[in-house]
């Protein structure tokens, strides 16, 4: 069964984010991420956007806040998401500067359901050389250095 938590609220499959893969994956890149964000090591931490405590980077997220000051569990399930939304369509423009729409998730999650496009997100964002997970916005994998498909 696919892990629930990486379902971000936004569209976004949480397991292919930069601040949850170099959690895990890579120390050093934690560094640099931390460097970039001008923050603590231990701030660039997540354990995906349905797991979020007081120390995980999307704590603050407004698409979050948001979500839950209007009761709704995702974007998809908010009138507003489709077009009148301005926190979301400029997280929508930005992701798709790295590839990845964020619309066409959420309705491939409302079509298919939850699990079906979390299996298919976990797919999506795996090496087909070495079977590492993936990351948004590269266009190799971080761990052996194949191209994405």
């Amino acid at each position: 069964m696919p892990e629930v938590n990486l379902a971000g609220r936004c569209g976004l499959y949480c397991g292919a984010c930069n601040i949850y893969r170099a959690q895990r994956d890579d120390a050093s890149w934690r560094r640099r991420l931390a460097s970039r964000f001008k923050c603590e090591e231990e701030q660039v931490c997540c354990n995906g956007c349905r797991a979020l405590t007081g120390d995980c980077w999307g704590y603050n997220c407004k698409i979050v806040i948001c979500l839950e000051e209007k009761g709704f569990d995702s974007c998809y399930l908010c009138p507003e998401h489709s077009g009148n939304c301005e926190k979301f369509g400029k997280l929508a423009a930005g992701y798709l500067n790295d590839g990845v729409d964020i619309r066409r998730n959420l309705a491939e999650r409302a079509a298919a359901g939850l699990e079906a496009w979390l299996e298919r997100a976990a797919e999506e964002y795996t090496c087909r050389s070495c079977g590492g997970p993936l990351t948004v916005g590269r266009t190799q994998c971080h761990h052996c250095g194949a191209p994405r498909r």
